[in-house]
């Protein structure tokens, strides 16, 4: 059955063709719809489980953007005075606190790294976000010359990179977490300090104070029995010039907004897949027709009515399968070409898109292939297995 459902399907190629091309479009669409949609999905889970603070302060008159601050990796050189870690611990559901010192590498000989990347000094007293990668890799501390990169950077040539005319080994590569931490570099807060203050792109900014005297950001754990919601709203109300910024709640806005964002290209999508199936619908009717002699000759040898079904449906799988793979694979393929441009235009938490994740949406597409296949094929499958074998022959030599 399955060589002769090959065999009729190979010998009429420009039906066949044009049969692949409307599966194939329809099933390209949904793969990177679904694709990009689980990626952006996937980043939001991590940055919610991995970015390990409830709270995150920032200098309130640096015109810091802290959603741009969690989720991207954009160097920004903002500064708040160090004292403020003292004033915020004492606030009532602060169990953790721990400052980070921004700065940045450049696009310069002094540099290794291609473009100019945020580096983040952390306090490795108080630090409680890389702590738990650290005590899993058996590292008790990073040295001066040590510094840890984030999962989006990629590896570097003998671990080594030169960093502000400085030359560092890398100890280590970070979890991807869907956030700015994927392209960030994180190295003792002392260092971070010393190599702003000696870089000369960066002098204008320590007219008033040192490197020594500030910090960039505070990241806060919330104790239990306190939401980091309410945390923050006390934070804000002190007569200090930060702001405060539950990071739940902003992943929480950016979920809602990425499943309006979802429900709607579903809904466009299912009018794709409904035009798509209407359309194979015609045209596997049509060929059902111009085939009623070459059915009713099968009839009449004795073949039954149950193989007369199976056989235009493995007809109509064999095409949409193709169709399928066809376009589940130039859908993976065109995957990392939208997010670098979703990336690039948006601020956005990215997942991993890997092999792995690619397998799933072919096989996926495929699937969808096949379920469009067979919607498509059951009525003309089934209004052909119904024909009287003697009036298809000979209505088929008038059709």
């Amino acid at each position: 059955m399955w060589f002769l459902a090959w065999k009729n399907v190979s010998r009429r190629i420009g039906q066949t063709t044009l049969t692949v091309l409307i599966t194939a479009l329809t099933v390209l669409t949904f793969v990177l719809s679904f694709s990009v949609l689980s990626t952006l999905q996937e980043g939001l889970r991590l940055a919610n489980a991995r970015l390990g603070a409830d709270v995150i302060v920032l200098p309130g008159k640096s015109n810091a953007d802290v959603f741009q601050t969690i989720f991207t990796a954009e160097p920004v050189n903002i500064y708040m005075d160090k004292s403020v870690t003292e004033t915020l611990s004492a606030v009532v559901g602060v169990e953790f606190i721990t400052p980070q010192f921004f700065t940045q590498s450049l696009d310069e000989s002094c540099c290794s790294i291609g473009g100019a990347t945020r580096l983040v000094g952390y306090d490795e007293e108080t630090d409680f976000i890389l702590k738990p990668w650290l005590n899993e890799q058996n590292i008790k501390g990073l040295r001066d010359d040590e510094v840890i990169i984030g999962g989006g950077i990629p590896a570097m040539l003998g671990n080594r990179a030169v960093i502000l005319g400085g030359i560092f080994t890398v100890v280590g590569s970070l979890y991807p977490t869907g956030s700015g931490m994927d392209e960030t570099i994180f190295m003792n807060i002392d260092v971070a300090r010393k190599l702003a203050q000696e870089s000369p792109y960066l002098q204008s900014i320590w007219k008033k104070q040192t490197p020594e005297e500030l910090i960039s950001a505070l990241l806060i754990k919330v104790d239990n029995g306190f939401s980091p919601e309410e945390v923050a709203r006390n934070i804000n109300e002190l007569d200090l010039t930060v702001v405060a910024v539950s990071t739940s709640e902003i992943v929480s806005s950016m979920k809602s907004q990425m499943d309006v964002i979802s429900r709607l290209i579903l809904g466009l999508w299912s009018g794709v897949f409904v035009v798509a199936c209407l359309a194979l619908i015609g045209r596997f009717t049509a060929l059902a027709r111009e085939r009623k002699k070459e059915i009713g000759l099968l009839r009449a040898v004795g073949v039954q009515r149950s193989a007369v079904f199976k056989l235009i449906v493995l007809e109509a799988w064999i095409m949409a399968g193709s169709g399928g793979i066809l376009g589940s694979l130039l859908g993976v393929l065109g995957v990392k070409a939208i997010l670098d441009i979703l990336t690039s235009s948006m601020v956005l938490p990215m997942g991993e898109w890997s092999g792995l994740a690619a397998l799933v949406s072919v096989l996926l597409g495929i699937a969808v292939a096949l379920l469009l296949g067979l919607l498509a094929s059951v009525y003309p499958a089934w209004k052909s297995a119904r024909m009287d074998p003697q009036e298809a022959i000979v209505r088929g030599e008038l059709d």
